[in-house]
């Protein structure tokens, strides 16, 4: 129901919007862990606040007696969450994880083994992004963060990070080939400048595949801006019903 009311408002007010070009600043200030039956937010990997089934709320590990109204309104927080925050999880991790392991068979292509220092790197950028964003088999992670900021950290830091493990491979490949392009007919400046331009085609395809990825991330938190609103109207009316739920006010709306 939630959703279904978000997605009307957000038709309604989308000419506006796009007539406006405002951007809708919203910011998670805590982290979020969702299952089926739990919605959790944490501090430096520390529960602060737990919803349990959609209608049992725990404090810092105490239960919170609510009312048969004031669980109505508990539940329409949970909704909210679970109606935006998974699918925004999802969006920014799929094809992230494939796009790397794309880049690792491609390199693996040009050389007996993946050098190290590749390894290395994909590492800190698959590190990057659990940071920010989790998916697993029954649950979703996200980090605090600035959801109107979500491109500029695939457009920038992940972009960054990917292009130094190409790069920075491209030396080690052609380390590990050297004494096989000798022991070959033709031109071995030939070659590299092929090896080197075929990295830079490598770098360009992950640079158009992560616009792509951060305009979905930022149209998507754009379409949610009316539900996220909303989102925040119920935590405030839950925070009057629950005073000590205040000091982990979840979502900031800046604009």
């Amino acid at each position: 129901m939630f959703r279904l009311a978000c997605l009307s408002t957000f038709i309604l007010f989308s000419s506006f919007s796009a007539l406006a070009k405002n951007k809708c600043d919203v910011e998670l200030s805590h982290g979020l862990i969702i299952t089926d039956s739990e919605i959790r937010i944490v501090d430096n990997g520390q529960t602060r606040v737990q919803i349990n089934n959609d209608n049992q709320l725990l404090i810092r590990g105490y239960w919170i007696e609510l009312s048969e109204q004031d669980t109505i309104v508990l539940r329409e927080y949970a909704t909210g969450i679970r109606d935006t925050v998974p699918e925004l999880v999802s969006l920014a991790t799929d094809g992230v994880n494939l796009g790397l392991s794309a880049i690792e068979q491609v390199v693996e292509g040009m050389s007996d083994k993946e050098p190290e220092v590749l390894k290395t790197q994909l590492q800190y950028v698959e590190r990057a992004l659990m940071d920010k964003f989790k998916r697993g088999d029954d649950f979703f992670f996200i980090a605090p963060q600035s959801l109107s900021k979500i491109d500029d950290f695939f457009t920038k830091e992940i972009s960054k990070k990917i292009h130094s493990a190409v790069h920075g491979s491209l030396g080690a490949i052609l380390v590990s080939l050297g004494d096989a392009f000798k022991s070959r007919e033709g031109n071995i400046e030939d070659r590299i400048t092929d090896m080197g331009q075929r990295m830079d085609i490598i770098s360009k395809e992950i640079d158009k595949s992560l616009q792509k990825k951060a305009q979905q991330l930022e149209e998507k938190a754009e379409e949610y801006c009316q539900c996220l609103n909303t989102l925040d109207k119920t935590e405030t009316r839950l925070q009057t019903i629950v005073p000590s739920l205040a000091a982990y006010d979840l979502v900031q709306i800046r604009s």
